[in-house]
């Protein structure tokens, strides 16, 4: 079997509203992706339909951080694989705290979305970029962490790409995340991430766990 591979669809995910589902495309077809590959129509049906009950959603492609399952996994939609995944929502866990990053991430501007991981098990006979069926061994929702081969969430070209936004909104936006329901250390994070505000000397890599928004900070107003 050919090395498994991870390929990030192009569209952002939709948070229900606080009942722990996540929607979107794990994957569109008949576009290019990043490795040149194109997803055929009928590329996930075989693996859909036999591992549907073995495929699990984790963060980042990391199989030690396991955050839902699948209980959608639409092959018939015409525009790519559509999932609708069950998110672990017991407060302060893994899962639950995925769940409340992507919805502020979408809720902000952000790009927060799925990747899927696996196997290409066969390609067109004449056009060998086409992949004509997967073995999915996992889907994952992609934060600001890198996801393997170069795949990630890039939040910072939306910030990056509105004209409109200034550093003031910059901290307005990251200010909103106290109307969200993260956990409790999380809160304690963003509070002194906050301080970064009148105090930029601070090391940011120290503040965990919310890599997400450090990063930001480092790419977006130190540049």
């Amino acid at each position: 079997m050919s090395e498994i591979i991870y390929k990030q669809a192009p569209i952002n995910l939709e948070p229900s509203e606080n009942d722990g589902y996540l929607m979107g495309y794990a994957n569109v077809y008949n576009e290019k992706d990043l490795q040149g590959d194109i997803s055929a129509p009928n590329s996930f049906i075989k693996t859909a339909t036999e591992r549907k009950s073995k495929i699990k959603i984790y963060r980042n492609h990391d199989s030690n951080q396991f955050v839902g399952v699948p209980v959608e996994l639409n092959t018939d939609d015409p525009k790519g694989l559509y999932l609708k995944a069950k998110m672990i929502m017991e407060k302060g866990s893994l899962g639950y705290q995925t769940y409340m990053e992507s919805k502020f991430l979408v809720d902000n501007g952000f790009e927060a979305g799925f990747s899927i991981g696996g196997y290409v098990m066969k390609r067109d006979k004449t056009n060998k970029s086409i992949v004509t069926e997967y073995k999915l061994s996992e889907i994952s929702v992609l934060t600001m962490e890198q996801a393997n081969m170069g795949s990630m969430v890039d939040m910072v070209k939306s910030f990056q790409h509105n004209k409109e936004l200034d550093e003031q909104g910059f901290w307005n936006a990251i200010t909103k995340a106290y109307d969200h329901n993260f956990s409790d250390n999380i809160l304690k994070s963003l509070e002194t991430f906050l301080t970064l505000k009148e105090k930029p000397s601070i090391d940011t890599s120290k503040i965990e766990p919310t890599r997400i928004i450090t990063n930001i900070y480092s790419q977006f107003i130190k540049q």
